[in-house]
């Protein structure tokens, strides 16, 4: 097996000849998961690793989007444009069919999966759990 950091410097290699950190770019999502698949560590550790180098990555659709901390993505709200919002958010249910909607996803899971998602939210602290409320709360019920 290759060293750890082999995945984290191919995604560097390849976002800085794409225009890193003064554009956002974008990878294809499944070979960027396949590379961590293949090396025995999962897209959220990579991501976790790159972000304390300050490299923001998120998945967006069929993507990986990588952006630089100080190119906070631009999102239109009401025909006004608004720093630093975050896009998947507005498409998100509101919080009477949260559950529904969680529980729907969550059954289409593999095992593994949840196994995986289990440990993320064990591993998380209360303020990390309390910020996720927080934002699904701010979502419907807007602060001006």
């Amino acid at each position: 097996m290759t060293e750890p950091a082999s995945v984290e410097d191919s995604i560097k290699h390849s976002i800085r000849k794409n225009g890193y950190p003064e554009k956002a770019v974008r990878l294809p999502f499944k070979p960027v998961y396949e590379a961590c698949k293949n090396q025995g560590t999962s897209l959220s550790e990579v991501l976790d690793r790159l972000r304390k180098e300050n490299i923001e990555g998120a998945i967006v659709g069929n993507h990986v989007e990588f952006r630089s901390p100080d190119n906070k993505p631009v999102v239109k709200e009401n025909g006004e444009e608004k720093a630093g919002g975050i896009p998947w958010l507005k498409d998100l249910p509101d919080l009477g069919s949260l559950k529904e909607t969680a529980m729907n996803y969550l059954g289409q899971l593999t095992p593994e999966q949840m196994t995986q998602i289990r440990q993320k939210v064990e591993s998380m602290s209360d303020e990390e759990k309390k910020n996720i409320i927080k934002m699904f709360s701010q979502k419907n019920d807007p602060q001006p």
